[in-house]
């Protein structure tokens, strides 16, 4: 696999900057990076923000630095200026790996790899940076946690035996697909119940709290702890209760017109803060008769989720009309940019109800 400028020499680099998203996918490569041994600073951004972090790094990246991004694409300014960074002779680089539809015109550029499929799989971002690493014969060297007697956190890097190595990749590799799994939501075509309860232990805790659970896990084997499978448990109980509310606070905005696509569309709006690709699997699944598309508004977030099945609806087009971006079939952008015509449209439609 051909991973363009993916440097093949981590270690020549003082330091290694990782622009990522805040989701599962997201956090994955940042993981995929701990477990090489490869030290990083991670920086995670919401879609919106990219291009502004992304630039502020450039602005501060010093010479013999890398930065990657992940699971986040950037615009044609920002794409811009890495070029012009990655063609000086100063030894900063930049490359992005990431695995929307969305953004695939980025590659265009050399630094940039976006891959939504490989082989008919659906590809994550954490897919591609564990592929690259694998690609480029890393060998698995877990950064591992651990307390000094007053208390600071220290990383060390112990010296692993071959078997322990070969055991902590298929770790490793059970991981990542879960991670892809559940972004690519190959988990409900499966009924691999594994990965979207991973989803949940990520919203769930801490994201420095689940990033070491998930390194311990290469380490010792133990996938959830007790503490995670109680929560699964509880967490179950309420995503059936948000489902059976939700599908009866659902209205119906018939014929709107989206940008990005060409027909008027049904669409089912409903408002959370959580469960957002468990009740928009459900609603467009229960509903398919009747909407093309759910609408999933968090106002507290100022973001709406976009949902639907099969391939009528390319969301990600839609997403991308009002600057945000996703997948074909779960994608996002921020509530305000569909402007008060659909604020409108989805009160008359409440009225109607």
């Amino acid at each position: 696999m051909n991973f363009k400028k993916l440097p093949q020499k981590l270690q020549n680099y003082e330091h290694i900057h990782l622009i990522t998203h805040t989701d599962l996918d997201g956090v994955g490569p940042s993981i995929v990076l701990r477990a090489y041994g490869i030290t990083h600073s991670p920086y995670y951004v919401e879609t919106r923000k990219v291009d502004e972090a992304v630039q502020a790094r450039l602005a501060e990246l010093n010479d013999h630095e890398l930065l990657i991004i992940t699971d986040l694409s950037v615009n044609e300014e920002t794409a811009e200026m890495i070029e012009k960074v990655n063609q000086k002779p100063d030894n900063r680089s930049v490359v992005l790996m990431d695995h929307h539809a969305s953004a695939i015109a980025l590659n265009k550029y050399e630094w940039a790899t976006v891959l939504p499929t490989l082989n008919n799989i659906k590809m994550s971002a954490t897919t591609l940076i564990f592929k690259a690493l694998k690609d480029a014969e890393y060998e698995l060297s877990p950064i591992f946690h651990s307390v000094d007697e007053e208390g600071a956190e220290i990383e060390k890097t112990p010296e692993y035996t071959v078997l322990e190595k070969e055991t902590f990749f298929d770790r490793l590799a059970h991981l990542v697909e879960a991670i892809r799994l559940y972004d690519t939501w190959d988990w409900n075509v499966l009924s691999i119940q594994e990965a979207a309860d991973l989803n949940t232990i990520f919203y769930a805790r801490r994201r420095h709290d689940f990033i070491h659970a998930r390194l311990d896990y290469i380490l010792t084997g133990q996938f959830f702890t007790p503490e995670d499978a109680t929560y699964l448990e509880f967490s179950k109980e309420e995503l059936r209760k948000v489902l059976k509310k939700k599908t009866k606070q659902m209205v119906i905005v018939p014929n709107f017109h989206l940008k990005g696509h060409d027909a008027p569309l049904n669409i089912g709006v409903v408002e959370t803060d959580s469960y957002f690709s468990e009740l928009g699997n459900h609603l467009a699944e229960k509903f398919a008769e009747e909407i093309d598309v759910v609408f999933i508004i968090s106002l507290v977030k100022n973001r709406v989720s976009l949902r639907s099945i099969g391939d009528a609806i390319n969301l990600a087009e839609i997403a991308k009309a009002y600057n945000g971006g996703g997948h074909p079939n779960a994608s996002g952008c921020d509530l305000s940019e569909l402007g008060t015509e659909f604020l409108q449209a989805v009160l008359e439609a409440s009225k109607n109800k």
